[in-house]
C-alpha cells in the first residue's frame, strides 16, 4: 500500500497528530506545493568597521545605488570593494534609521539627524531636525518618531525641504499621540501609517497649510512591542505585536501568524530580547522576513502572496531590503581580466550603474552578503502519522517527491503512543530507482526528511511511503 505525506504549510503552533502541518522545518522557501531550497551566504561587502547597526541602500536620480551601513558610532557608505566613513566619533549608540527624501538619506538614532547627499558622497547635520529614532517619506515631508527625545511625538518638515524644521512654516508641524503610548515606527508613501505601542493612526495630507495632516485611529488596541519588527511592503505594513504578527493595509490590522507561528516564537524569545529583531522584506519574492540573531538565530519568513510561513535557522545579526552597488574601474577590472577594451558594453550600460534589488543579511562579524551560494541544509518534520488506522504500520520504502538525486535522508520518529520519548532511526541511500529502503514499525510515525548542504535540488514536496499494517501490539 503506497501512503503519500505532503509537506504541508510550516505552521509549528499545531498539534503535532492529525494535521498537515510542518511540525519544524529549517532553510527552504515556501512554494505553492512544497518547498524550494535557499542558499547559503555569501559575501558581497566587507565587515563594517564596528558593530552593526542597520544599514540600508537607496538608488539615487541619476541610477546609482548607495549601500549606506552604520555602526554604533560611525556612518560608512560602501563604495565597490570597501566601506568610506562619511561620519566617525558619534556619541549616541542607538540602532540608526534611514528614509530617502529625494536625493538625501536622512538618518537618524536617537542623536543628531543627519542627512547623506547621494551624488555627492557628503554628510552633513539637517538644520533644525529633531533628533528622532524612527524616520519616514511621508508625500513631501520628512517624518520624524519620537522627535525631540518625546516618545510620543511625531514632528513633519516643511513642504518639498528637508531642511525646513520651523513648526509653522511652510506646512512644517507636528503632533503628539497622547493616546496608544510610544511611536515605534512610521511607514511612508502617499499616507503615512504611524505604529505605536498600543495603537496604529493613518496620517493623511489634507493639503491644509496651517493642519497638514490628519490622524486617523485604524487599530485602537494592537501596536509594535519592537521598532526593529515593523517592516513596509507597497501599502502593507507588518510587525509583531503582543497578539503576534500582523499586517496592516493602511485600513485594518489583520494577524498573519495566529494558530500557525505566534505560540511557537513567544514561548522561543522573551519579550525582553526582542529589540535585537531585525524586519525586512526581499524585494525580488514576495517575502517578509523577521530575524532574530543567535547561533544559530531564526528568521522567520512569510510569504504573503502565497500566505505560507517558513524557517530559516543559520547565524545572522541583521536582514534589510537592499540594492547591488555601482561597479567601479577595479571592480570592472577583476571581472574581465583581458583589460578594460575586451568589455563589451559601453561604461554607461545600466548593468554597471548597481540598483539591482537584493535580500541582504549581516553575519557574525559585520559582513553584508546575500543568500546565493550553494543550498542550504535543509530539513522538514511531518506530524504524526497513523497510516493504518488502530494497528501498527511497517514502512519499507520511500520515495521522495522531488528533484534531489543524493544528498538526502529520511528519519522515522516511531511510538506507539503519542506521549512516548521520541526515538528517530535515519535511513540515507537513495537507490538508482528513486527508492530509500527503510525499517520503521509503530503505530505513529512522524518522518523527516533532511538535505545536507551542498545538495542539488529545486523542489520538494513530500514523500510517497510503501506500508504494510504491522499488527495490532
Amino acid at each position: 500500500m503506497s501512503v503519500t505525506v505532503l509537506l504541508g504549510a510550516y505552521e509549528p503552533d499545531k498539534p503535532a497528530n492529525r494535521s498537515s502541518a510542518l511540525v519544524d522545518m529549517a532553510n527552504a522557501y515556501p512554494g505553492a506545493n512544497g518547498y524550494r531550497p535557499v542558499g547559503q551566504f555569501q559575501a558581497i561587502t566587507a565587515a563594517l568597521p564596528g558593530p552593526f547597526s542597520n544599514a540600508t541602500a537607496f538608488v539615487a536620480s541619476d541610477g546609482t545605488g548607495a549601500l549606506i551601513g552604520a555602526t554604533t558610532s560611525a556612518i560608512y557608505r560602501y563604495s565597490g570593494t570597501s566601506w568610506t566613513a562619511l561620519a566617525t566619533g558619534l556619541t549616541v549608540p542607538g540602532r540608526w534609521s534611514f528614509t530617502q527624501f529625494g536625493d538625501l538619506a536622512i538618518c537618524v538614532n536617537g542623536g543628531t539627524t543627519k542627512k547623506v547627499d547621494l551624488i555627492a558622497n557628503t554628510i552633513a547635520n539637517v538644520p533644525g531636525a529633531p533628533t528622532a529614532l524612527v524616520v519616514a517619506t511621508v508625500r513631501d515631508f520628512v517624518v520624524y518618531g519620537q522627535a525631540g527625545g518625546d516618545a510620543l511625538m511625531v514632528q513633519w518638515s516643511a513642504f518639498n525641504d528637508a531642511d525646513g524644521n520651523t513648526p509653522g512654516t511652510d506646512q512644517a508641524g507636528f503632533q503628539p499621540m497622547l493616546v496608544g503610548g510610544h511611536v515605534m515606527g512610521i511607514a511612508g508613501g502617499e499616507y503615512g501609517v504611524i505604529v505605536q505601542r498600543g495603537r496604529v493612526v493613518r496620517m493623511s495630507y489634507t493639503g491644509d497649510p496651517d493642519n497638514p495632516f490628519q490622524f486617523d485611529e485604524i487599530s485602537a488596541n494592537i501596536g509594535a512591542v519592537s521598532r526593529g519588527s515593523i517592516t513596509q511592503v507597497g501599502r502593507d505594513v507588518y510587525f509583531l505585536s503582543d497578539e503576534g504578527f500582523m499586517r496592516c493595509d493602511g485600513n485594518q490590522v489583520v494577524p498573519i501568524g495566529v494558530e500557525r507561528v505566534d505560540r511557537t516564537f513567544s514561548t522561543t524569545y522573551p519579550r525582553s530580547t526582542l529589540d535585537q529583531m531585525y524586519a525586512a522584506a526581499d524585494p525580488r519574492r514576495n517575502i517578509v522576513s523577521w530575524t532574530m540573531p543567535g547561533a544559530p538565530g531564526l528568521t522567520l519568513l512569510y510569504d504573503y502572496a502565497l500566505d505560507r510561513w517558513s524557517a530559516l535557522r543559520t547565524y545572522a545579526k541583521a536582514a534589510f531590503s537592499g540594492f547591488s552597488s555601482n561597479l567601479s574601474l577595479d571592480d570592472l577590472d577583476a571581472l574581465y581580466p583581458g583589460g578594460l577594451d575586451t568589455i563589451p558594453y559601453s561604461f554607461d550600460d545600466p548593468r554597471f550603474a548597481g540598483g539591482d534589488p537584493l535580500f541582504l543579511m549581516v553575519d557574525e562579524t559585520n559582513v553584508i552578503g546575500t543568500l546565493s551560494g550553494a543550498n542550504m541544509a535543509a530539513s522538514f518534520t511531518c506530524p504524526f502519522q497513523e497510516m493504518v488506522p488502530g494497528y501498527r504500520t511497517r514502512v519499507k520504502k520511500v520515495r521522495p517527491l522531488g528533484d534531489a538525486t543524493s544528498g538526502l535522508s529520511v528519519a522515522f520518529d516511531c511510538r506507539a503512543r503519542l506521549g512516548d520519548a521520541a526515538s528517530a532511526t535515519a535511513f540515507g541511500t537513495l537507490m538508482p530507482s528513486g527508492l530509500i529502503p527503510v525499517r520503521a514499525n509503530a503505530r505513529y510515525i512522524a518522518p523527516r526528511l533532511d538535505f545536507a548542504a551542498g545538495a542539488v535540488w529545486s523542489y520538494q514536496q513530500g514523500l510517497e511511503l510503501d506500508v504494510a499494517s504491522g499488527g495490532a501490539r
